[in-house]
C-alpha cells in the first residue's frame, strides 16, 4: 500500500450491519508497512472499542513500522454532523486523520473533512494513547 488513498479505496468499505439494519464500517481495518518491509494487515473486531485500536498503532509505532494507515467507524458529534470513517495515517512519524462522513441509512459517502474541532480532539486523543 504505498498511500492513503489507496488504503481507502482498496480496504474501507461502508456496508450494511445485518446486526444494527444500518450501513457503517465493521470490523475496522488496520494495514501496516513494518521496521523490516513486511506488510501486516488487521481486522479490528473489538466490538468498536476505539481504544484497543489506537493501541494497537502504538504496538506497531513502538516496534519502528514505517506506515501505519487506520479506518474507524465514529457517529456524528460537535461539528460533524453524519456519522463518518475516520482515517488515520502515519508515514515517517507524521500524523495525519480526515473524516468520510455517510449516510447510516443509504451508505452513500459524503465530503471529505480534513479540519475540524471534532478531528482536531480525535488526532490529540489518538497521538496520546499511540505515544505511551
Amino acid at each position: 500500500m504505498e498511500n492513503v488513498k489507496e488504503f481507502v479505496d482498496q480496504l474501507v468499505k461502508i456496508d450494511i450491519l445485518e446486526d444494527y439494519d444500518c450501513y457503517g464500517h465493521y470490523p475496522f481495518q488496520l494495514f501496516v508497512e513494518t521496521s523490516d518491509g513486511k506488510f501486516e494487515m488487521n481486522a479490528l473486531a473489538l466490538g468498536g472499542d476505539v481504544e484497543s485500536c489506537y493501541k494497537r498503532c502504538g504496538e506497531y509505532l513502538k516496534n519502528g513500522a514505517k506506515k501505519i494507515f487506520m479506518s474507524l467507524d465514529f457517529p456524528a458529534n460537535l461539528d460533524i454532523k453524519e456519522d463518518f470513517l475516520c482515517i488515520f495515517s502515519i508515514v515517517d512519524g507524521k500524523f495525519e486523520v480526515y473524516a468520510i462522513p455517510y449516510s447510516t441509512e443509504t451508505g452513500e459517502k459524503y465530503e471529505e473533512i480534513h479540519t475540524s474541532e471534532l478531528l482536531n480532539k480525535i488526532l490529540e486523543d489518538f497521538k496520546f494513547i499511540v505515544n505511551k
